[in-house]
Parts: structure tokens; sequence; C-alpha cells
């Protein structure tokens, strides 16, 4: 092997740790700010519904974690990132419904293609890990816009629950 290859393939797993960890942190992110919003939603079903987005985020965070101790991470979660999602979810809780999805979809829509992006730092059988969370994404989005449309038809949770049941290919 030519040290050229060896450099770059070197750089490519080290590229693919920094989106775990990143990616790991962001669940630790989001799993607070939803845990946050339900505790603090005046409206019971909203709470509902951001313990399930709490829950997806959780699951997500822990499917990470093996790839990412795998590759040298620690798994620790940033005391930082919690407290960044308690203050985020804090002021957010009770904001008016429509504002709220209309932020979330607006995020939501950057995060799935950058996520989509990022599914080519994948090494060789990790594909489904990064789909997967690609995938997780995708269903947070969903739920924001169907929470907007007003002749929206069954539960706009239908794809956060249907990943919950299922595992990824990871």
């Amino acid at each position: 092997m030519t040290r050229e290859y060896l450099e770059k393939s070197h750089g490519a797993a080290r590229d693919y740790q920094i989106y775990l960890e990143e990616r790991f942190q962001g669940e630790v992110y989001g799993e607070a700010l939803f845990r946050t919003m339900a505790n603090l939603a005046r409206d019971p079903e909203r709470a509902k519904k951001f313990r399930v987005l709490e829950q997806l985020e959780r699951q997500t965070k822990e499917l990470l974690l093996p790839a990412l101790r795998e590759g040298g991470g620690s798994g620790a979660e940033n005391p930082e990132r919690v407290l960044e999602g308690e203050k985020l979810g804090a002021s957010l809780a009770n904001a008016p419904w429509t504002d709220l999805m209309r932020g979330f979809e607006k995020e939501l829509r950057r995060f799935v293609q950058e996520f989509k992006r990022a599914e080519a730092l994948a090494p060789t059988g990790q594909e489904g890990l990064l789909r997967y969370v690609t995938a997780h994404e995708q269903a947070l989005l969903d739920f924001a816009i169907r929470e907007l449309e007003t002749s929206s038809t069954g539960d706009s949770l239908e794809r956060v629950l249907e990943l919950l049941r299922t595992h990824p290919a990871a």
C-alpha cells in the first residue's frame, strides 16, 4: 500500500469518527431539548409528543455509541450540550405551536441534507448506521410537516414510531 492511500484512509476514518461524535452529542442535545420541553409543556398532548421525540433521540444516541467507542471515542455526554438543550427546551416548551413547527421544519430540512451528504463517510459495513441517523432526522422533519398540515390524516408521529419499533442494520 502506498503512503498516500494510508493517509487518505486514515483521514477518512478520522472524519467518520468526528462525525459520529458530532451526531452523538447532537442526540444528547436533542434528548435534553425534548425532555425539557415535555417536562415544561402545559398541554398534555404536546408533552406526550415531546416524550416520543425524546425517545427517538435517546435511541439514536444509543445506536451511535458502539461505533463511537469502537473508534476510540469515550461516548461521554457533554454536559454543555445537555445544558444547551435544556435551556432552549425551556424557552420553546410553550411557544406557539405553528411557529415552533415552522422553526423545526426549517432547521430539520437543513440537517437532513447535511446528514445525507455525510452518509458517504461510512466505512464498509457501517452504511446502515449513518442511513439510520439520516432517517431519524427525516422522521423528525416528517413530524413537523404533518403537524403543520391542517388536512393531515393519521398520526404525525407515524415515522418516528416506526423507527422506534425497528432497529437499523448497522
